[in-house]
């Protein structure tokens, strides 16, 4: 069976009765990988998971995120379920973790490797090779900034509500990336939880997040800003209108 490798930019010949690649088929290009294109490989390769069935592109789709909660226990408990962070910009969003204890990004990476997908130990070349792969991610085209001049009036609105102290959103999503890099009790947590407080997600790309807080409780943006995660429950000094809420979610989608 021939099939295409994208990873080794080759045609290979597999033999179907015991899965072996019997001959390759280079179809040009440099004879030595990049460091990146290295770590894109080992990012995509099952072989390093239990039983062989998961990479980190399973949870971490092309780099972004999935719609399911899963508990890797990377939070030092079982049966705390977490969302899955998109890994675009993430050398300038530490510290990592939901809970923010991991503040060494190769560290992380090795972690992952060998307790949540239970694979071999990575050397530390392979460490720097995920390291450059991941630094080459970036976030798909926003769909939501080329919107029309009605919706564009809407994001201006929610710009300002976010930037001012009756949401208190700017206190911890902040800077480029809209975090912080800081840990905050906002009152989320489980009984369950080993550490206190959540380290700030990024907010870039959140229009793209079907399941929204470290756990996945809520589904929608409109949601968050009316339930758990309220303005007026976290920093802010007022419950937003009906319209406000629009705003507000009319310009984290443009993030």
């Amino acid at each position: 069976m021939n099939v295409a490798n994208y990873l080794c930019n080759a045609i290979q010949v597999v033999d179907l009765s015991d899965r072996k690649v019997v001959r390759t088929l280079p179809l040009g290009g440099p004879a030595e990988p990049t460091l990146a294109r290295r770590g894109e490989a080992i990012f995509y390769d099952a072989r390093r998971s239990l039983d062989q069935w998961y990479s980190c592109h399973t949870c971490h789709y092309d780099g972004g995120t999935t719609s399911v909660t899963t508990d890797t226990t990377n939070d030092g408990t079982n049966f705390t379920f977490k969302t899955v962070l998109p890994l675009h910009h993430l050398a300038d969003t530490g510290p990592w973790t939901w809970h923010g204890w991991q503040t060494d990004l190769q560290a992380a990476m090795k972690k992952s490797l060998t307790e949540t997908m239970l694979g071999p130990q990575p050397s530390d070349d392979d460490g720097k090779a995920i390291l450059a792969y991941l630094q080459t991610l970036e976030a798909a085209p926003n769909p939501f900034r080329s919107a029309n001049s009605r919706a564009s009036a809407a994001m201006e609105r929610g710009k300002l509500l976010f930037e001012s102290s009756r949401t208190g959103c700017a206190s911890c999503h902040s800077g480029p990336y809209f975090t912080d890099g800081q840990i905050h009790d906002v009152g989320l947590g489980s009984p369950r939880d080993r550490y206190s407080g959540f380290n700030t997600p990024s907010l870039r790309g959140v229009y793209a997040r079907v399941k929204l807080l470290h756990d996945g409780r809520v589904d929608s943006l409109a949601d968050l800003l009316t339930g758990p995660h309220a303005p007026e429950k976290v920093a802010g000094s007022g419950k937003l209108t009906a319209d406000e809420v629009d705003d507000l979610v009319a310009y984290l989608k443009s993030l």
